[in-house]
């Protein structure tokens, strides 16, 4: 299965092709907000350096957000017109679902040794929305899945696999209150996701995302005062290799492609409302 992606959400425009799970090229422009310019462009590069032409491709991916309003709505037009012009499946993929993946694989050492011992391992992508606020979700890793599970990807190393597996939903917060919030969740050692029934008793969380960037100070006070929260401030931006992971295993697990749809933290008032 060739899969290929942009993420346009952020300053960092990127383009990756994929077979399967193994990545065969990928374009980027970490210099400019030039998106609509150059995107085009990249997605030429990408096909290229994997000897593909856009016939090849069988499903198609793009970031939909949280992200920058206008780089997200460029690369999902994209996707929805490669989709419908080659008639090609097309999946919309969450910023969070992206960085949490993206967190895993940087950190798949230190999960594999985590869950060895049978300590929990939770990751916890958190994004800047600002206007003071930060978004973030929590998602589990397991060496098993129930079937019909949906779980967000798989990860492997050293002949091992882990399912990635979203817990609860969503939460927006201001950012002053996120430490006293996270003290509350973690309370005696165990970690307590809103809408979820059982909780998690001493595990390790790791906190990745593009809060890194404007709050990593705050970040590396709640790590070092509460040594549960582990903190990765390299994962602080969602690129397209990770995407293309994701939407293959939504093909894999014949989740139906609904319309691409920027995701936005808030509704949108319209002027002079």
């Amino acid at each position: 299965m060739n899969i290929l992606s942009i993420d346009s959400s952020t300053g960092r425009l990127s383009v990756a092709v994929n077979q399967n799970e193994k990545l065969l090229s990928e374009t980027s422009d970490y210099n400019s907000m030039k998106h609509m310019v150059n995107i085009m462009s990249l997605l030429g590069q990408a096909l290229s350096r994997a000897r593909l032409t856009i016939k090849d491709i069988d499903v198609f991916g793009v970031n939909v957000g949280p992200g920058d309003f206008t780089g997200t709505r460029i690369g999902v037009s994209v996707i929805k017109i490669l989709s419908w012009l080659e008639g090609k499946p097309a999946f919309g993929i969450d910023s969070l679902d992206i960085f949490a993946l993206g967190i895993s694989y940087r950190n798949i050492s230190f999960i594999t040794r985590c869950l060895k011992k049978n300590i929990p391992v939770l990751i916890m992508p958190c994004l800047d929305v600002r206007k003071g606020e930060v978004y973030f979700a929590f998602y589990n890793l397991t060496s098993e899945v129930d079937r019909g599970s949906k779980y967000l990807a798989r990860i492997g190393t050293g002949g091992r696999h882990y399912f990635i597996n979203k817990e609860g939903k969503n939460i927006l917060v201001r950012n002053c209150d996120l430490k006293d919030l996270l003290n509350g969740l973690t309370a005696n050692g165990v970690l307590k996701i809103p809408d979820c029934g059982s909780g998690y008793r001493n595990p390790e969380i790791l906190i990745g995302g593009n809060c890194c960037i404007n709050y990593g100070k705050m970040l590396s006070d709640i790590a070092r005062q509460n040594k549960i929260f582990n903190l990765d401030k390299k994962t602080a931006y969602p690129i397209a290799r990770h995407l293309n992971i994701c939407a293959y295993f939504n093909a894999v697990r014949k989740v139906k492609a609904k319309n691409l749809i920027p995701v936005y933290v808030r509704k949108l008032v319209p002027f002079g409302s």
